[in-house]
């Protein structure tokens, strides 16, 4: 083999193990890069998930107060009606018991 192809090949090693060498930086580079980005959007994904849950949150009780706010009313007007038709009962009752003490005085 001739010096010059011995030469020429070390140069063609020496090319070839730099752009390995360039190849293995830039992939780091990218790795890095790939991993930042990706903290990023894990981050901001977390950090909007928080907020739609917060949201989510928000409704539901705004929904449940209504709902209790509305099952309240209306367990108070059955309880109102309950009341009512007590007394009536009370009163004919009172009725019943004062009649019958009348017509055993009598």
């Amino acid at each position: 083999m001739s010096r010059e192809s011995i030469l020429k090949i070390k140069e063609t090693e020496d090319a070839a193990e730099g752009i390995i060498e360039d190849a293995k930086f830039r992939a780091r580079e990218m790795i890095e890069t790939a991993e930042r980005e990706g903290r990023a959007l894990c981050a901001e994904t977390e950090t909007r998930t928080a907020e739609e849950i917060a949201s989510t949150m928000a409704q539901l009780r705004e929904r449940t107060d209504a709902m209790v706010d509305r099952i309240s009313a209306e367990a108070d007007e059955a309880a109102e009606e309950m009341r009512k038709n007590a007394m009536l009962r009370q009163r004919s009752a009172e009725k019943i018991v004062v009649r019958g003490l009348m017509s055993k005085c009598r």
